[in-house]
């Protein structure tokens, strides 16, 4: 079930996105050895679920850009939900 979050446009021309994104730093480094990818996912879902359709990503961030790109070939219904 998804929640109904605030959104705001990016920048002056860009897409609505939600007013709060979720940060992916914390699935892949910088705070402890990171889960599995299923665990990881589960977070995912959970961010996309509450509304989020904002996640920040970089490469700094160890594995994080892979995570997310498997996860939306795992889960593609979900990339249609994010921006």
């Amino acid at each position: 079930m998804s929640q109904r979050m605030p959104q705001r446009q990016l920048g002056k021309n860009g897409p609505k996105v939600s007013a709060i994104g979720f940060g992916g730093m914390g699935l892949s480094s910088f705070y402890g050895t990171p889960g599995s990818d299923e665990e990881r996912f589960k977070v995912l879902d959970r961010a996309i679920e509450l509304g989020s359709t904002y996640i920040d990503s970089a490469d700094i961030y160890g594995d994080n850009e892979d995570l997310i790109g498997k996860y939306f070939k795992k889960y593609p219904q979900q990339r249609q939900k994010v921006m």
